[in-house]
Order: structure tokens, then C-alpha cells, then sequence
């Protein structure tokens, strides 16, 4: 594959994935392919973590996945889901840097709550010695939160996603569009409220949603019955 052609990595737990992950997904291919630029978008499942007792197995997290991304031009990327904790995102874009080599543009996608974590991250922001950052802006009720970069950051950011394409990594993009304000933890918290299936619907793509009535991953029988 050419080392012009982008590679695009959207992290997440996906437990379970929902139609905001996809959306951002969409936005960034879209975003892309309009400037000329044709992306390798790819899904990155992380392991299952040390922290979460409850978190849904990777066998199950992969199958959504699956489900979710057929008949888009997304994949999945299965560098760390299979890997013994503890993973470090930072540790996991190492091994993807060195399998795609020093000068193809590498991009991971996050949201603004994880940028304004990533200091307590392992490495923090030498992340972007290995990728450049493309950041969604969080939703907070009825209102878009601006995204800020702290002042030691601003020099790294570009306003036009080509600048993206130009380079190996080492840049931060801010994405002005909303992502559809729905969470994997909404949908796992909610699983014994009356209206969880409405809630499922919205925030599902369809195939995991039929996954999910199949399973019961998140929800119980009775639910889908009413």
C-alpha cells in the first residue's frame, strides 16, 4: 500500500460499538475523500482491561464489530485485542508504526475527553512522536464544548485535514462537528430501564442491535417482549 494513503485508527473498548463511533468514522472519510485523499480507516478493539470486571469478552466485542462494519469500507485493526494486559495505547500505535514503516501518515481519532486525559496516559503527548491526532469535541447536554489546546500545543495544530495527509505524524486536527451524544457506558448502565430497548435502537447500528436481542449481552428477555 502506497505510504501516502493515510491510515486511520478509531480505539475503543466497543462495548458495545453504536452509531456515534460510526458516525465519526464516516465524518473522517468524508472529510478526507472530499480533499482527494482516500483513507484506510480501521477499528482498533482494545484488550480487555485490568479494571473493568465486567467488560463484555472480545469474542463478543469483535462480532459487533464485524456486524457493524460490513458493507461499509471500515476494518478492523486486531493488534491489541488479543494481547495479556496491561495495554498502553502508546506501546500499541509502536507496534502499528513499525509495521507500516516511518513515513506513511498514521491518524488516531479521539474524543476531547480522552485529549485532556491523555497527560495521565502513559507517554502523554509523545504520542504524537507515532501518529497525529484527529479530535471530536464532546457533548455536554444540549451544548457543544469547544475543544482547547493548551499553549504548549497550539503550534501543532493544523486547520486543514490535507496537512494531515503531508506528513508521518506529529500534528492535532479539531473537528468542529458534534458526534450524536450516545455512549457504550449509557447503553450498558441503562440495561434494566423500562425504556432500554428505545434506547437500544437509537444508539445501535441494526445488526448489533439484532445481536443484542439474540444474546442478551446488554438486556434481558422481557425487554424486547414488551
Amino acid at each position: 500500500m502506497p505510504s501516502t494513503i493515510p491510515l486511520v485508527l478509531f480505539g475503543g473498548s466497543f462495548d458495545p460499538i453504536h452509531e456515534s463511533h460510526l458516525w465519526m468514522a464516516h465524518t473522517v472519510f468524508q472529510q478526507l475523500t472530499h480533499h482527494g485523499i482516500q483513507p484506510e480507516i480501521r477499528f482498533l478493539p482494545t484488550a480487555c482491561s485490568p479494571f473493568k470486571t465486567t467488560q463484555t469478552s472480545a469474542k463478543h466485542r469483535l462480532t459487533m464489530l464485524k456486524l457493524a462494519l460490513r458493507d461499509t469500507p471500515f476494518l478492523i485493526d486486531k493488534t491489541e485485542i488479543h494481547l495479556p494486559p496491561p495495554n498502553f495505547t502508546i506501546d500499541t500505535l509502536g507496534l502499528i508504526r513499525a509495521r507500516i514503516g516511518l513515513e506513511r501518515p498514521l491518524i488516531f481519532v479521539m474524543g476531547q475527553d480522552s485529549l485532556e486525559s491523555l497527560p495521565r496516559w502513559k507517554g502523554g503527548f509523545e504520542l504524537l512522536d507515532k501518529t497525529h491526532l484527529w479530535i471530536f469535541p464532546r457533548m455536554n447536554s444540549d451544548k457543544a464544548e469547544s475543544v482547547m489546546l493548551d499553549d504548549a500545543l497550539q503550534s501543532r495544530q493544523v486547520l486543514n485535514v490535507e496537512n494531515l495527509s503531508e506528513s508521518a505524524n506529529g500534528l492535532i486536527y479539531l473537528d468542529h462537528q458534534t458526534p450524536p451524544n450516545l455512549s457504550s457506558s449509557e447503553v450498558r448502565e441503562h440495561a434494566k430501564k423500562s425504556d432500554f430497548v428505545k434506547l437500544l435502537k437509537k444508539s445501535l447500528p441494526p445488526r448489533v442491535f439484532e445481536y443484542n436481542r439474540k444474546t442478551k449481552l446488554y438486556g434481558g428477555t422481557t425487554q424486547y417482549e414488551s
